[in-house]
Formats: structure tokens, sequence, C-alpha cells
């Protein structure tokens, strides 16, 4: 038996791509960020993509295993701090704003944080501690592998993707847009596309050398 609710949003969905206008599609795909030309081979972290499939839109949110790896390191520094001083996650957390970025018409969701001047050398100088012990130790047991994660909405198709690519520009937005699309349909899956993949400790290592360490609460997200 169909699920009403999901019919329904359906319906929608295609209405509204329907009668939608005014939105510009660069060859199939609408582009919302710009890019560092200057910097070509700079790691990218998240970025997001809509395109058209059949007769509705689909919007993409993309990250990178890396992306979700530092968060989950972000996670468990907070938890360790909290244990540690005996603080809740909000109170350290004082301080710092959260930048969001939009997740279809109404949603949001948090991708950096802001932090403002503090005079709390001591503090910042544990958070860095906690963080290069939890990220960079090789028996710490974060793994990331490629998901996927499909939901209707009432004016798109929306995928939430982890998968192992670099989006560095609209190029790549349309390798992205086409691998989902594959997806979508049935002609492949994450499991066919990077068999075996994990991100861990080990890759961490590689590409942010401890004595090269990438800041806890911000990092390179504009695109």
């Amino acid at each position: 038996m169909k699920n009403r609710r999901i019919e329904q949003l359906k319906r929608k969905a295609k209405l509204h791509h329907r009668n939608a206008r005014g939105q510009h599609f660069e060859n199939g795909i609408i582009v919302r960020h710009e890019y560092d030309i200057e910097n070509p081979e700079k790691l990218s972290w998240w970025d997001d993509v809509l395109f058209i499939l059949n007769d509705y839109r689909v919007n993409v949110a993309w990250t990178h295993p890396r992306y979700v790896y530092k968060s989950m390191v972000d996670e468990s520094v907070y938890r360790a701090l909290a244990k540690t001083e005996n603080q809740s996650k909000s109170d350290l957390m004082e301080g710092y704003n959260p930048n969001y970025r939009k997740v279809g018409k109404s949603r949001k969701k948090i991708v950096s944080y802001s932090s403002m001047p503090r005079k709390d050398d001591d503090y910042f100088e544990l958070l860095r501690v906690t963080k290069n012990r939890i990220a960079y130790d090789p028996d710490n047991a974060i793994i990331i592998t490629p998901t996927m994660s499909v939901a209707w909405t009432n004016w798109s198709r929306y995928v939430s993707i982890c998968a192992p690519i670099e989006v560095r520009g609209v190029e790549d937005l349309h390798v992205l847009a086409t691998l989902t699309k594959r997806i979508l349909k049935r002609e492949t899956s994450l499991s066919l596309e990077f068999p075996g993949y994990a991100y861990s400790q080990q890759n961490w290592h590689t590409e942010f050398p401890l004595n090269d360490p990438i800041g806890l609460l911000s990092h390179a997200v504009k695109m």
C-alpha cells in the first residue's frame, strides 16, 4: 500500500517544478556557490546541487567523508571536555556562533562555527590538545563509509549523500549530479562506485599532518 503522505509530497513536488519560474540552470543544474579557481587542488568539504529528474527536482546535499569525520571528532572533543571540566556542551560553545546553510525552503543545518575573540588561552590550548589527541589517535574507532538517504519534500526530492569525491567547481557538480541520478535510477550504487571505501584516522593524518593541523571549529567551507 502506498504511503498517502509520501504520494501527496510527490504530487506537490511535481506541481512545484511545473510552476517554478526564474531559476537559472547551467547545463541542467543549479549552481549555488562560487569556487576558488586560484586554488584548484584545495580539499572540498560539502556542497549542494539541484537537477531535474523526470518531472520533479532533486536537491542534493553532499558531504565528503572527511567532513563527517571532523564533525564526529568535534563532538568527541565536546564530550571529553564536558566530562573533564564538568561543563555542558552549551557552556563549551559559549562565544561561538553557528553558521548555517539552507536545506530546502524552510530547513537549515550548521556547517561551521565562527568564534568570538577570547582571552582564555588555557581553554583554547586544551581544545587544541584534546582535538589532536582524538583526531590523530590511531586507536580511535571513527570510520566513515559512503552513505545516502532520500526523502520527499513539498518542492523536491531531497538527497543527502556522503561520498569520497572532490567538488571544486561546476564540472565536479555535474559529476555529483550524474552520480546521484544514476543511483536514483538504480543504474549503480555507492557500494559499486566505492567498493570497500572507509575514511579513518589514517586518511585524516595523511591529509592533515599533525604538524599542520586544521582548526577545531572552523575550516575552509566557503565555496
